[in-house]
């Protein structure tokens, strides 16, 4: 089994974050609510380009911002998305009529970054970068079947990012992700080949988990291009409380074993404590 690195890249940035954190600086943590939509094609389980939107979406985000910026966020949302209406069906010889369920997708991301700030006029410009890990889980429903799959990235990617005055009280800012190393693992061209049915059988998630990560590859962007933009908006009413909007695009396009196309929009309500230090 492959040795993933990108753990021990995370566990690394957030000791890094730790470190300094007794130094003098300002934090913020902040909680996202909101919609998630999304339409995906994954040509190892279907043609079909899938698609769905679900409120089941929140990330939970601490800020730092002294001498360097840095950033620990968690990411998460579930959807329900198909490619057709449901429909109807028998199981022979039970005469008994079912319903199909549409397919579920279930995103779980937790990035760390780290970059450098500069003042040019009334804004702010930042560059830097991010050890993004993203782990993908799905189960594709057709009839009396369904067949479970996954998309695991753990990636090095460079960030750009700006920030400027909004009003009296406000700020927007947008940010730019773009990997440049990525450790990945996907579903076998088979769906559930003998590797796949090896790495299950032992009953465990988090081992399970280990064993498909393990069985990865380092990509560069001719086989995975990734790209995360951000961009939002916050209020601060003068007090430790800020509130404002934020939106979130995600694509992915892979290309091993047969291609994967995937965009991932987020809009969400931000609530955001501040603290100085």
């Amino acid at each position: 089994m492959k040795s993933p690195f990108f753990l021990l890249l995370t566990v690394a940035g957030v000791l890094l974050a730790i470190e300094g954190h007794s130094q003098s600086s300002r934090e913020r943590f902040s909680l996202n609510i909101g919609l998630s939509t999304i339409a995906r094609q994954d040509q190892i389980f279907s043609p079909f380009i899938h698609s769905g939107s679900s409120f089941t979406n929140f990330g939970l985000t601490w800020e730092r911002s002294k001498r360097l910026s840095q950033f620990l966020e968690l990411q998460f949302s579930t959807i329900a998305a198909a490619s057709s209406d449901p429909y109807d069906y028998s199981w022979h010889p039970d005469p008994e009529q079912f319903s199909t369920y549409p397919p579920n997708f279930t995103f779980l991301e937790l990035n760390y970054g780290m970059g450098k700030s500069w003042q040019r006029g009334n804004g702010v410009i930042r560059a830097g970068g991010v050890l993004e890990n993203n782990i993908q889980a799905f189960n594709y429903n057709a009839g009396p079947f369904s067949s479970f799959g996954y998309f695991i990235t753990s990636s090095i990617a460079p960030q750009v990012g700006l920030t400027l005055p909004a009003g009296r009280r406000g700020v927007f800012d947008i940010a730019l992700v773009a990997p440049l190393l990525s450790w990945t693992a996907r579903s076998p061209y088979l769906v559930n080949d003998d590797e796949f049915i090896e790495n299950t059988s032992n009953h465990n998630s988090l081992k399970t988990l280990v064993q498909f990560i393990g069985d990865g590859e380092l990509q560069f962007p001719d086989q995975l291009q990734k790209l995360t933009f951000s961009a939002r908006y916050l209020y601060d009413p003068g007090k430790r409380i800020d509130v404002g909007l934020a939106y979130r695009l995600q694509f992915i396009r892979h290309t091993d074993p047969l291609p994967l196309t995937s965009y991932q929009h987020q809009l969400c309500i931000q609530i955001g404590l501040k603290s100085a230090k």
